[in-house]
């Protein structure tokens, strides 16, 4: 074997491409704001209109970066095209579909409003709604361990595959299956007598390289995850397109599409267990019920739209599924064109060599993405390193996002704990690096001659399991604590004045949203969730042996014992709601629209002058009471704004922000009525 200058030369151009999108698109930023003159639109680090806060926060493009790779994870091209083939094509997705619309999406906006709302992580925010529902953050806090502890050693399959794409021939070219099974996993031939054996040094050291590149990405702040997120989110988009144009020029690629989008098994639609495969697959790939998109919503700014980032997410992470479906069946309808051309593959119940098909080539599980996909690359002739090494890198990228949102929240759950609690919160980087450290030994237990069979066991019992359960009390919660009205309020308030939506957000279809988070999503979450149980029951999942099954269940026990401990707790404190009044948000939303039409330059000159002489004004009275007013330094920040930006003087969303979006309601309505008089005079002007 010797180094592949093509293979090293790809990665190299893999690893470059991010850096080179964020590049030209923050010089594009900077121009804009040159020609411009608006704030920065970078991740502001502790401030919010110029005022200290206690934590970060994050530009609108940095925040969608975010989501977006949190939700286009290893799923999307691994899982996914599995499941379609294992269940018959097009039935898959349109089960996937009507998941998505009635399940995923509502529970999705209605995590990212709560948590835009509250400005809180999960923890605080669902504490805030009601402390009956701590518990249920609590049960997600401890999924995101144990899916963490053992989602990366995926991602050390990927750079066990990317570093053996390096070498030419690729080291699997001989026996894919052999070299994934024994060199990789070096597992079990049967349970027999067996415990999860000794660790595998070399997904040891893959899963320590992984935690790494998660330290360097984190410790530093949100600054340097933004441009490290360019990478992984505008990497694999790049690959995929890659990735597509080469593959549906396959032999057989035409066979592995008509698969993919040609087949239709009507009479899967009534089978049970493939609409709880196509559920649990779309929660887990936007991952609603973890409590993730909570959290990195609290660090969107206040006025962020996350009704039209809650779409653009949505979007981005099906299309990516569906679009790279076409690149992965391309490439198993050649894996099945190659079978049959050399004589079939060898049946073993009858001994002889028969014909393959592209489902049974495509419901290899696990092997599909490091057996059969893996032995595909061969298909690409010269080209097979190159193209190796953009698979797999495909694969390390879209999971690494996932590791970053879910490795944040955790962080996050911690400083907020010490802000809470008064304690001093320790430097970001060293809780980042105990973390990564702590998660490494965890994950240690899944680099075992039997850790994917334990990996295969946490994976169902208590991720599947829970995150149907996690959805639906979430419905629960927002149905009876949260209310629907807050939201559409909230919505409405955050996004009033901005440029796209001067009049607010408006969340529609209504009856749309309230039938799915108030109806299909409890009922359809508990009715999976209690089908799952059932047939678990009646027959142990996996054919795996009863120790492991003891641990998949325990572990499920552990997460619903947590569940209702807040419940326990608020019963006997009486603890009630700490979310603002309704009526609050209700009577800002009545004041403000009225500002929102079309105002001429002289009356936004008069504006301009009223505004200074509100706030010099303001000044004059927090000096004379400063107890009073010790809160409000609405003069001094008036005219501080209206000094650095003398170009805004006639634009209208700016001076409703600059003088009403920054003090309380009553001071909104002097300011309404004071400006409604003055369009009356002058309009009496104009009639004259």
């Amino acid at each position: 074997m010797a180094a592949s200058a093509v293979g090293i030369i790809t990665l190299f151009a893999v690893v470059l491409a991010g850096p080179l999108a964020w590049a030209v698109a923050t010089y594009v930023q900077s121009r804009r704001k040159a020609a411009d003159g608006a704030a920065e639109a970078g991740a502001s680090e502790g401030q919010v209109d110029g005022k200290a806060t206690e934590r970060e926060e994050m530009s609108g493009v940095a925040y969608t970066l975010s989501l977006l790779g949190y939700a286009i994870g290893l799923g999307n091209l691994w899982r996914f095209p599995y499941l379609v083939g294992k269940w018959g094509g097009g039935a898959f997705i349109i089960a996937y579909l009507v998941c998505l619309f009635l399940v995923a999406i509502p529970a999705y906006l209605m995590e990212m409003v709560m948590g835009q709302y509250t400005r809180k992580s999960t923890v605080g925010c669902f504490k805030m709604i009601h402390p009956r529902w701590d518990g249920l953050a609590y049960g997600q806090a401890l999924i995101l361990l144990l899916v963490m502890a053992y989602y990366n050693v995926l991602l050390a399959y990927a750079i066990i595959y990317i570093a053996g794409s390096l070498v030419d021939p690729l080291p699997w070219a001989a026996d894919s299956k052999n070299y994934f099974n024994v060199e990789v996993l070096n597992g079990y031939d049967d349970y027999i007598g067996k415990g999860l054996g000794p660790v595998q040094w070399k997904l040891a050291l893959a899963l320590f390289v992984v935690w790494l590149i998660v330290f360097a990405s984190l410790a530093f702040g949100k600054k340097v995850l933004t441009k490290v997120t360019w990478v992984t989110v505008v990497g694999p988009i790049v690959m995929l397109v890659v990735l597509l144009i080469r593959s549906v020029t396959l032999d057989g690629a035409a066979e592995g599409i008509e698969f993919y989008i040609g087949k239709f098994d009507s009479e899967v639609l009534g089978d049970l267990d493939m609409w709880a495969s196509a559920c649990s697959q779309i929660l887990f790939s936007l991952s609603p019920g973890f409590g993730t998109a909570i959290t990195m919503s609290s660090y969107t700014r206040p006025k962020e739209n996350v009704f039209r980032t809650c779409m653009v997410v949505v979007v981005c992470n099906s299309a990516f599924s569906l679009v790279g479906g076409f690149a992965i069946f391309s490439i198993v309808g050649n894996i099945t064109f190659r079978l049959n051309a050399a004589g079939g593959v060898l049946d073993e119940a009858t001994g002889v060599m028969a014909f393959t098909t592209v489902a049974e080539q495509a419901s290899a599980g696990t092997g599909l993405a490091f057996i059969a996909i893996a032995d595909g690359m061969r298909a690409f002739g010269s080209g097979t390193n190159a193209m190796s090494v953009l698979f797999f890198s495909v694969l390390l990228t879209l999971g690494l996002d996932s590791t970053f949102c879910w490795a944040e929240t955790f962080v996050c759950y911690v400083e907020d704990f010490c802000l809470v609690t008064g304690r001093t919160k320790p430097a970001h980087w060293k809780i980042v690096g105990c973390m990564c450290a702590v998660m490494y030994l965890m994950g240690l237990l899944y680099c075992t001659r039997m850790g994917i069979e334990l990996l295969d066991i946490v994976d169902h019992y208590c991720i599947t399991y829970y995150l149907l359960l996690a959805v639906a009390l979430e419905a629960f919660m927002f149905t009876f604590d949260f209310g629907w009205r807050r939201l559409v309020v909230h919505v409405k308030l955050a996004t009033l004045g901005n440029l796209r939506t001067p009049l607010g957000q408006d969340v529609v279809p209504s009856f749309f949203w309230r039938l799915a988070i108030h109806f299909t999503m409890p009922v359809w979450c508990l009715f999976l969730f209690f089908y799952l149980f059932s047939t678990d029951v009646a027959e142990p999942y996996g054919g795996y042996p009863g120790w492991l099954q003891v641990i998949g269940w325990f572990c499920l026990a552990a997460l619903l014992a947590v569940t209702p401990l807040g419940f326990a707790r608020s019963l006997k404190l009486g603890t009630g709601s700490t979310l603002p009044p309704l009526e609050q948000d209700e009577a800002a939303l009545l004041v403000l629209p009225v500002l929102a039409f079309d105002l001429d330059d002289t009356l936004l000159d008069t504006l301009w002058d009223t505004a200074a002489t509100l706030g010099a004004a303001h000044a004059a009275m927090a000096a004379a009471a400063p107890a009073l007013l010790e809160e409000h330094n609405f003069g001094k920040e008036i005219m501080a704004t209206m000094a650095t930006h003398p170009d805004q003087k006639h634009d209208w969303t700016f001076l409703i922000n600059l003088v009403l979006l920054k003090v309380d309601v009553c001071f909104i309505i002097v300011c309404v009525v004071f400006c409604c008089c003055l369009f009356i005079f002058h309009f009496i002007l104009c009639l004259r």
